[in-house]
């Protein structure tokens, strides 16, 4: 919408006449609208997927990496996080089990610190 009035200008002095120059802001004006309408409905699909993704708590990405952690998918344990802080507790069955935990905790965004509390079986 900005630059129709561009458009306009460059069309005249192009040589068409008035009457060319009405057709094509015509024209142009259907294509914006019928354009913006297709977008529009994207445009709030993308909207909403970012504003989930930033909404994302730190201690909630934590749980779904260790959710869907193959190697932990046996395991056991409660997330709490305070100030960026993430506590582990739980118990596990191996070393190699814990190890993992806290490595997917401490690489998770918004994570500084990781006190481990798990416990082996």
């Amino acid at each position: 919408m900005r630059h129709w009035p561009l458009f306009a200008v460059i069309v005249i002095s192009a040589g068409c006449n008035r009457q060319d120059a009405d057709g094509l802001g015509r024209i142009g004006r259907k294509v914006l609208d019928r354009t913006q309408a297709t977008v529009s409905p994207l445009r709030e699909k993308f909207d909403h997927t970012l504003k989930g993704i930033g909404a994302t708590s730190v201690k909630d990405r934590v749980q779904q990496r260790l959710q869907w952690d193959k190697a932990l998918a046996d395991a056991t344990i409660a997330v709490m996080v305070s100030d960026h802080v993430v506590e582990l507790k739980g118990s596990l069955k191996s070393d190699e089990q814990r190890r993992r935990a806290i490595e997917l905790a401490e690489s998770t965004t918004g994570v500084e610190r990781v006190t481990d509390e798990l416990q082996i079986e």
